[in-house]
């Protein structure tokens, strides 16, 4: 016995007013809740309603512990971008910007007022605007793991301020630039790859 759209949308609705605030965590949570429901309306000869009551009386407290599992701050996001980083393409694209900065002295390029090191901080900072009006404008859903890929930038930008700043009289190495540059590429390429992800996984739950 199939569900209707109507009651995958009740389903969505009480996860919402559960305070599942992730689309990609209430979209797993309301598969798994459907599917069961379905499997009790069968074997039980229930309808919707009372198969779903049935179900979250007993199933309700583990199922939204999930929810809180994944609130806070995730470390599998770091170790998911540090595993992208050592990944065969992106090593080819840090020997090509070590290459690059071997070759070509940037620091010319910059002035006394508005240093390379003015430029990586610019640059995060465009990253977190665009990324606030993606998320507010574009998306209008909350993704848990695209969400969380933003508190990357504070740990770049962290370690920027403590690493391209040691010799704020001297302009930064090539292996400092070729670290950060290496970084940053990553942290947009890595984005824009959960964002496709995601995309493509939202198509499956259009409510």
């Amino acid at each position: 016995m199939k569900l209707s759209a109507e009651n995958i949308k009740f389903i969505d609705n009480y996860l919402k007013n559960s305070e599942v605030i992730y689309y990609d965590i209430r979209m797993e949570m309301l598969d798994h809740v459907a599917t069961a429901v379905e499997q009790k309306m069968q074997t039980e000869n229930l309808d919707f309603y009372d198969a779903f009551k049935s179900y979250m009386v007993v199933n309700k407290k583990e199922i939204l512990k999930g929810n809180k599992l994944w609130s806070g701050f995730s470390k599998d996001i770091i170790l998911n971008f540090l595993k992208f980083l050592l990944q065969p393409i992106m090593i080819l694209i840090g020997v090509s910007i070590y290459i690059f900065y071997k070759n070509v002295d940037v620091s010319s390029c910059f002035s006394e007022s508005f240093t390379i090191r003015d430029f990586f901080v610019v640059f995060l900072i465009f990253l977190a605007l665009f990324q606030l009006i993606y998320f507010r404008l574009i998306l209008k859903q909350r993704f848990f793991v695209i969400e969380k890929i933003f508190g990357l930038l504070n740990i770049i930008y962290y370690l920027q301020m403590f690493f391209m700043n040691q010799h704020k009289n001297e302009s930064p190495s090539i292996l400092t630039l070729t670290m950060f540059s290496y970084i940053l590429i990553g942290y947009v390429l890595y984005f824009a790859k959960e964002v496709y992800k995601f995309n493509t996984y939202k198509k499956q739950f259009v409510l």
